[in-house]
């Protein structure tokens, strides 16, 4: 209670705003997950790892803008490019060469990237995805992870929540659903036995390599590999949604890291450079059914974009930051994934000094902390943690190149504070 009074304390105009947000916004908030108790901060202004709220607070960001943020907030290649494009126009409702280049980007680095398609949103990436797995292989069923986020598509807005099972909405149909079947991650017996009883119809398995809302818990590496054996087995379709993991673990995204290559993904956060994008990539045979030149309308797959798609100013902070990435891949990477290491390690370190049981997952850059007796390997396994002691239930922390080891060490001071509380408030006077 006493972090709540000054919390409140500190963050006056924050209220006064979330009391007007209430007035035009359902809860508040345009974003579920930005939503916590007791209300939640606005921020003003953002620079590199920083963020200030309307009340001049500032804080160092472990959220990136759900994890798209990898060099930071407005980083100085971003917002120059930005700058000189925005003069030259910022819809032109038509391709660019910008939209060739970075399409061209993402297929350099992306190991499954033979032919690209934007949009506007990991949503509507992983929605365009189901579709051309169906119409390519003709087959219905679309096997997902429990706990596996890929955001508000009706389809696989199921089983991302305890009990894994039915729909996470009201107002979506049971038969909108009716083809989709979800298993644990990382359960090599799951996976064959859902593809030996439904592998005649078995469209394609779609997984992130990295759990996110489920837990921020990375894929056991023999386990991407034999998912990859058993879909080829099964003449199924492999797809990894690394709206997260892509450009993040490594240039390649998860591919590269896990070197296990799937027939299609989903790409979204990094690759648009702070600004709206979705990407649909993969095997140049699939992804061409959306050829718009294709007059059957039984082999033609309509991947329509959105009016925003491949808009400039997204393009444009799109290919600074990957060529940054490119550039730079061999210190960035290196570096990310050292800091992560320490946090993790540090973190778990700081609560068994108080005597309390904590795991910290993740891969690299990514990391969510989890109270439990043992590392949960899937969401089932995460959702046994005690939940009440997660700061944000459901979110996982990002590292940028903006972060360093003062960063990291400040972290877990902090971490050792809260570990302190967490005993005392647990043990009593």
């Amino acid at each position: 209670m006493g972090g709540d009074r000054d919390y409140e304390r500190k963050t006056c105009r924050s209220r006064a705003l979330y009391r007007r947000a209430l007035k035009v916004f359902a809860g508040g908030v345009s974003h579920n997950t930005r939503y916590y108790e007791p209300y939640p901060l606005f921020v003003k202004r953002a620079k590199g790892k920083f963020i200030w709220d309307e009340d001049g607070n500032r804080y160092t960001d472990y959220w990136m803008g759900h994890t798209a943020l990898i060099l930071g907030h407005s980083p100085k290649i971003v917002v120059d490019r930005l700058e000189g494009q925005v003069r030259h126009g910022t819809l032109y409702g038509m391709g660019s060469s910008l939209s060739v280049q970075l399409a061209e980007e993402v297929q350099r680095s992306v190991p499954c990237a033979e032919m690209v398609r934007f949009c506007n949103s990991g949503a509507e990436a992983t929605m365009y995805l189901i579709r051309l797995a169906r119409a390519y292989m003709g087959r219905r069923t679309v096997v997902k992870m429990a706990g596996g986020w890929h955001g508000y598509n009706t389809q696989l807005n199921t089983a991302v929540h305890t009990p894994f099972a039915g729909s996470e909405s009201a107002g979506i149909l049971a038969e909108e659903q009716a083809y989709v079947v979800s298993i644990p991650f990382n359960d090599v017996g799951a996976a064959e036995r859902v593809l030996r009883e439904n592998g005649e119809d078995t469209a394609l398995v779609f997984l992130e390599p990295v759990l996110g809302a489920g837990g921020c818990i990375p894929a056991e590496k023999e386990y991407l590999k034999t998912v990859r054996e058993l879909t080829a087995k099964h003449d199924a379709l492999l797809a990894f949604d690394e709206i997260i993991t892509g450009f993040r673990l490594a240039l390649g995204g998860a591919q590269e890291y896990y070197g296990v290559k799937p027939d299609l993904a989903s790409l979204g956060k990094i690759v648009g450079g702070g600004l709206p994008i979705g990407v649909i990539c993969g095997i140049e045979e699939i992804v061409s059914r959306a050829d718009p030149r294709i007059r059957d309308r039984a082999k033609f797959v309509s991947i329509g974009g959105g009016t925003f798609s491949e808009n400039p100013p997204t393009m444009s902070a799109g290919l600074a930051t990957l060529r940054y990435l490119r550039r730079n891949r061999g210190k960035v990477y290196t570096r990310l994934k050292r800091l992560g290491d320490e946090l993790r390690k540090g973190v778990d370190g700081a609560f068994e000094e108080e005597g309390i049981e904590a795991h910290t997952t993740g891969a690299s850059s990514l990391f969510m902390t989890h109270f439990a007796k043992e590392s949960p390997r899937n969401a089932e396994e995460s959702q046994r943690s005690n939940i009440a002691l997660f700061v944000l239930p459901g979110h996982l922390g990002a590292i940028s190149t903006e972060h360093d080891a003062e960063d990291i060490s400040g972290f877990l001071k902090g971490t050792a504070l809260f570990a302190a509380g967490v005993k005392h408030d647990h043990i009593g006077p």
